[in-house]
């Protein structure tokens, strides 16, 4: 899958990770480029799955971030990212989407790169928590 031939752990910066799906949590040596893909790709069959991707420390200032398939005839993707701040508050982010291979290089850069997605235009559901 060309999207995950360049990213490796190498790059992580020592930041570890968690995965979890509905059926399965993976710890960092765990963690390849083809199993966030694969993931994401298995929406289509699986519409109870989920991804949590948990950073052991922020990226940026997000804890975590997250997608699941969205209950629609569209077959979309919901993905949510949580940014925490020092102050103990936090702001909860959505954004919704029919582009998987967007959302699988959402999550690769994430993992990969410690980048985050460019929520600016993303619907803030803060008040949902």
């Amino acid at each position: 899958m060309s999207e995950s031939a360049n990213l490796s752990s190498a790059g992580r910066n020592d930041v570890t990770y968690t995965i979890t799906t509905q059926y399965a949590t993976y710890n960092n040596d765990a963690i390849e480029a083809s199993l966030i893909t694969d993931i994401i790709i298995g929406f289509d069959t699986e519409p109870d799955d989920f991804i949590v991707v948990v950073p052991d420390a922020p990226i940026g200032e997000s804890s975590y971030m997250q997608a699941s398939p969205a209950r629609d005839a569209q077959h979309s993707i919901i993905v949510e990212l949580r940014l925490d701040y020092a102050d103990q508050s936090f702001k909860h982010y959505s954004y919704q989407t029919t582009d998987k291979s967007q959302v699988i290089r959402m999550f690769l850069d994430y993992w990969g790169l410690q980048k985050l997605p460019d929520w600016t235009n993303w619907t803030d559901i803060t008040d949902q928590f």
